[in-house]
């Protein structure tokens, strides 16, 4: 078995992962022990730490929607809107920016004025911030392999140390905080960053066995669970969750959908679609199933009725996609042994923006892959 179809079944077991056990917290326990937490910490002076369930990002999902009414979330300070191939980010509005001082880049992001990636430096796993140029500003170690999450405004990244601690990183100030280890488990990774940084967030992290935990930024890391049996997202404006609520009848995928995060009434379910990643407005979601050799269809859906919206259909792969604004998802997709990359949007459209290419390092995988990297999103 290759390396990257080990890569692949890795993706299609985590997504089904058991139910988690532990007793979940209410999210409006949760937001009651942040305003908690908020008063203790002013009184004395000291930052205080969110206590928002973040978005599960993983390389899955996009959004559908209607006209109901949100309060918009944070616009990033760059916005995701591109791809890397051979170390240089390509922006929408054609802009190359090669980044410098690191190779095999596996993940990246814009990060305030400049950009943050996942990779190698002589060898070994690292987190690596770059100015907008590209120029390679400092380095940090990473678990292997190195993987970060970005809050919602572009503007924070989180990460896990090669000693196991998380950290969050200040784009600003280019300085990161080494946040609490204690109580995680083995082997955590990050999963999303809670709350509105720098003074009311926290870094929420996964262990090896699924359990969930938020590690605020003074404080000591505990179990953070909704309602929902295994949160996979949370809407940007922190109105909505969806999440997987165990086997489908065959007994052989997960179910899932979305709640409302302030009632945990369930908007909608189906056992059609397991992963979701919310637009940045919050009014679509978008969902696709991803176990066995899949994502390879991905559906626009309203986030708060589940009402289709566009789908985009069957295709061999796509193992990345993003939203690049509040109604439109760029998809690195595979047809046959050529790789594209598709804008679709909620207005039904699809535009092939890159490609089609062939695929690269097949010696190193096994299997042609993409040429393309899309960053990840918030």
């Amino acid at each position: 078995m290759t390396d990257r179809t080990e890569e692949r079944l890795e993706q299609g077991l985590r997504s089904r992962a058991d139910v988690l056990t532990e007793a979940p917290l209410t999210l409006a326990h949760v937001k009651a022990t942040a305003r908690t937490i908020r008063r203790r910490r002013r009184s004395v002076g000291a930052g205080v730490a969110a206590a928002l369930v973040a978005a599960v990002l993983l390389p899955l999902g996009l959004g559908g929607g209607d006209d109901t009414a949100v309060v918009p979330a944070p616009q990033p300070a760059v916005a995701p809107t591109g791809w890397l191939t051979d170390g240089t980010v390509h922006l929408l509005d054609g802009t190359e920016v090669p980044l410098g001082g690191v190779s095999e880049v596996r993940a990246w992001a814009p990060l305030g004025e400049g950009y943050v990636a996942a990779g190698t430096r002589q060898g070994a796993e690292v987190v690596s911030l770059h100015d907008a140029d590209g120029s390679l500003e400092t380095t940090w170690p990473a678990t292997g392999p190195a993987s970060f999450v970005v809050d919602d405004d572009g503007r924070h990244a989180a990460w896990v140390l090669d000693t196991g601690e998380p950290v969050l990183l200040d784009a600003a100030s280019g300085e990161i905080e080494r946040l609490s280890s204690a109580g995680l488990g083995r082997r955590p990774r990050p999963v999303g960053i809670a709350g509105t940084c720098p003074d009311e967030c926290g870094v929420v992290l996964a262990d090896g066995s699924g359990s969930t935990y938020l590690v605020p930024a003074d404080g000591a890391a505990e179990p953070f669970l909704p309602k929902i049996p295994q949160v996979v997202a949370l809407s940007p404006d922190d109105s909505l969750v969806a999440g997987l609520v165990g086997p489908a009848p065959d007994d052989i995928h997960s179910c899932g959908g979305v709640w409302s995060a302030g009632s945990g009434q369930a908007a909608w379910e189906d056992c059609n679609d397991n992963q979701y990643l919310f637009s940045p407005d919050s009014r679509y979601v978008a969902t696709t199933f991803a176990e066995g050799l899949g994502p390879n269809s991905l559906r626009l859906k309203d986030a708060a009725t589940g009402v289709l919206v566009h789908e985009m259909r069957r295709v061999d792969w796509m193992p990345e996609h993003v939203w690049v604004d509040d109604e439109h998802v760029l998809v690195n997709v595979q047809r046959g042994t050529e790789w594209s990359l598709v804008r679709i949007g909620v207005d039904r459209t699809e535009e092939v923006l890159a490609g089609p290419a062939p695929g690269v390092d097949e010696e190193k995988w096994g299997m042609p892959v993409s040429p393309y990297l899309l960053p990840t999103g918030p």
